[in-house]
């Protein structure tokens, strides 16, 4: 917005708005991530794919959404990410929120501040899933198309929409003296040559005026085929167009035998048989009157009647009573001609036992194309139809099993509510129980230095001394506690609050600074956050504290305090010359009561920290630093900028 309060023109706007537009518009998740593997942000496309909203990931590792067999490649990444590598377009798995895996398609790219420096990663997701498993499915029909024409005991040759050669199968490759992976891509005529037996004219592809015309095209009588070493065989049948659900023409196939002799043919029957008789499915075949005419052992396998006892019976056999209405339906539908396709029905076994069973019926027509009866073909599914059931019910019991569990969470979850309120109640009482003997204390010893001082020996003057200091350090520590006590138990009030106001606040009225003759650099301007300005200040202000305390000895502090804007967050930095801390204790410093290796002759409670961290996820942010030992520290708080008026 400008300072009128009107929107700018989309062509004034800054970059950084059409850069956040493209991100939150984008179909593809892209996140960023701290070089620890921490999330930073997250867009809409992310939390449709991966089904976590912003507020449950920002912060959060990366690997929440990593499977447990693929936790070595995050820190992979990471480690190309830092050398300044960008990774692209690598495929992996990934899991949602609710548990489901999906497959993504990602690109990562290292993010660098302004001075270059690497200090995150940008991620790509696309969720690729689906087209995996399209991917997977062309390749299953592929190869089932593959193997089944490869299989057969005709030759076939299968084009692509120009004409070109796609596939051959093993006995064309045989005919032709082609290998399919020689005849691949090559134009169909050079690997399939024709010629007219009576004229030797070359002949026209079949396949081609199947392309042409998108229709059936039968070969030519006398036909011969030429093969690679000029072999010359006879042959006849057919070429088809191969045509997509929408009827778009795709390819052709080409199907064609050896007819040098009937045995061929007979071959050819005598091979689909087999087929038919060989297969777990019963084949049935019945006449329009519904008298069984054929039964292969699939059929005496499922419904338990041999061949012999089942032909000539009427196929109401296998029927219960209640279910005679559906034969009578099926053989009106085989009358028009129509096919009947997959169905779910119940049928009876010899035994009299019901089966449940997924049947489909197709026409068998004569020469003259008149439906004369119909060919079944019946599926067994009983095993797979109690699996459903069994399964249904399982998913009940798990439904009822994590009500359950969600039930018992919440009691656990109210029970370490009210435990942790009466902690909470305990030590900020406590902590104040502690502070009204340790004034009395601190006062006497103050009043025993300064007024006995004289009359003491040196020994007992040292004594004194050392009790002071001792109450002194108690009532720090004491002061610590309550304010740590405060930042978790205090109530949160999110609200523009400008960054320069809070630093200047911190540093005038603190005493660290001035008590360390600090220098301290104040980079402005300052943006707003939305934040709570007293935890604000109290966090800044321990950060401020740690800067000028942790230094070398006869070492003149020096304090620079900036901010950098990035995705619609601010990251204050606080940093120093301090120190220093190894990289192997950085994750640690946060925690509560740390005190590091090397900062024991520093004085300090190990809660500072504790609190800055507590303070800032209380308001919807984060804390860090990037330090190397002997080379200072910076901390940085993250934040969310406030929005503009």
């Amino acid at each position: 917005m400008s300072k009128a309060g009107t929107e700018l023109p989309a062509d004034q706007r800054p970059p950084d708005w059409h850069l956040a537009a493209i991100i939150d518009s984008s179909d593809d998740a892209i996140v960023s991530k701290s070089l620890e593997g921490i999330i930073a942000t997250w867009n809409p496309a992310a939390e449709r794919i991966f089904g976590y909203t912003a507020d449950e990931v920002i912060g959060m590792p990366i690997s929440i959404i990593v499977p447990p067999e693929l936790g070595s490649e995050e820190p992979e990444i990471l480690a190309k990410i830092s050398r300044g590598e960008k990774i692209e377009h690598f495929e992996t798995t990934r899991v949602r929120k609710d548990g489901k895996r999906i497959q993504v398609s990602v690109t990562i790219s290292p993010i660098r501040d302004t001075n270059g420096k690497i200090i995150g990663a940008s991620k790509i997701a696309r969720d690729i899933t689906e087209q995996k498993a399209a991917q997977e499915q062309i390749r299953l029909e592929r190869e089932r198309l593959r193997v089944t024409l490869g299989s057969i005991g005709d030759a076939v040759v299968v084009t692509d929409t120009r004409g070109f050669v796609d596939f051959l199968n093993p006995i064309a490759e045989s005919m032709t003296g082609w290998r399919s992976d020689e005849a691949f891509g090559k134009p169909l005529e050079t690997v399939f040559c024709i010629i007219d037996e009576t004229t030797r004219q070359r002949l026209e592809s079949p396949a081609a005026r199947a392309l042409n015309h998108g229709t059936v095209v039968e070969l030519a009588n006398h036909t011969l085929l030429v093969a690679r070493d000029g072999t010359e065989v006879a042959i006849d049948d057919s070429a088809a167009p191969i045509k997509d659900s929408a009827g778009r023409v795709s390819g052709a196939i080409l199907v064609f035998r050896d007819v040098t002799g009937a045995r061929a043919i007979n071959d050819f029957r005598q091979r689909l048989a087999a087929i038919v008789e060989s297969s777990e499915d019963a084949i049935i075949g019945k006449d329009l009157d519904g008298r069984i005419t054929s039964w292969n052992q699939g059929a005496e396998r499922i419904f338990g009647y041999s061949q012999a006892q089942a032909l000539g019976r009427p196929i109401t056999m296998l029927i219960p009573p209640e279910r005679l209405a559906e034969e009578t339906e099926i053989l009106k539908k085989l009358r028009e001609g129509k096919r009947i396709e997959h169905f779910e029905t119940i049928r009876i076994a010899k035994n009299r036992r019901r089966l449940d069973v997924s049947i489909s019926v197709s026409p068998i027509r004569d020469s003259e194309g008149q439906v004369i009866g119909a060919s079944k073909i019946a599926r067994d599914i009983t095993q797979t139809k109690a699996a459903a059931v069994a399964l249904a019910r399982a998913h009940e019991q798990l439904r009822t099993h994590t009500q359950d569990l969600e039930h018992q969470v919440a009691e656990r979850t109210a029970e370490l509510r009210q435990n942790f309120e009466e902690l909470q109640t305990f030590s900020s009482g406590l902590s104040h129980d502690i502070k009204a003997p340790l004034r009395a204390v601190i006062c006497y010893a103050e009043t025993l230095v300064e007024r006995c001082s004289e009359s003491m020996t040196p020994e007992c003057r040292d004594y004194a001394r050392r009790v002071l200091e001792g109450c002194e350090r108690l009532n720090r520590f004491v002061e610590n506690v309550l304010s740590y006590t405060k930042v978790r138990g205090a109530g949160v009030r999110p609200q523009t609050v400008s960054l320069e106001k809070v630093v200047g606040h911190v540093l005038e009225d603190y005493p660290h600074t001035k008590e360390a003759d600090a220098k301290v650099k104040v980079e402005k301007p300052l943006p707003s956050v939305q934040a709570d300005e007293s935890l604000l200040a109290q966090a800044l202000s321990n950060l401020v504290s740690n800067a000028v305390k942790f230094v070398r000895p006869n070492t003149r502090p020096e304090v620079k305090i900036r901010a950098e804007r990035q995705a619609g967050k601010v990251r204050l930095w606080v940093e120093d010359n301090g120190i220093g801390i190894a990289p192997e204790d950085q994750q640690k410093v946060f925690g509560l009561f740390t005190r590091l290796n090397g900062a024991a002759e520093y004085e300090g409670t190990g809660i500072g920290l504790a609190v800055v961290d507590r303070a800032a996820r209380r308001m919807g942010g984060e804390v860090g630093v990037v330090s190397e030992k002997n080379k200072g520290s910076r901390f940085w708080i993250e934040l969310n900028e406030a929005p503009k008026s």
